[in-house]
């Protein structure tokens, strides 16, 4: 069968569970990339004694990426969860 043979509802139903797997796989990533950013702080704020600030975020720690705001608001909630012993 042919893409052209399909209903405009079966293209749509194919291209909405495609968006869908797009939309986990993304959230997969930045989960991932969240966890690895918030280890990545903690080593480097244990060696600098700085703590989490979104400028000492931004500015000091160096993170760069468009997400910086959305990232800096999941590391503070990771470290929160993982580490609250830690925290002043």
């Amino acid at each position: 069968m042919q893409i052209d043979e399909l209903s405009p509802d079966e293209v749509a139903l194919i291209q909405a569970r495609r968006d869908e797997r797009a939309q986990r796989e993304a959230a997969r990533a930045f989960q991932r990339k969240a966890i690895a950013t918030a280890l990545a702080f903690s080593d480097w704020s244990a060696e600098t004694g700085d703590q989490l600030t979104f400028s000492t975020f931004i500015d000091n720690f160096g993170y760069q990426d468009g997400d910086g705001k959305r990232m800096y608001e999941t590391v503070k909630r990771i470290r929160d969860a993982a580490w609250p012993n830690d925290l002043p």
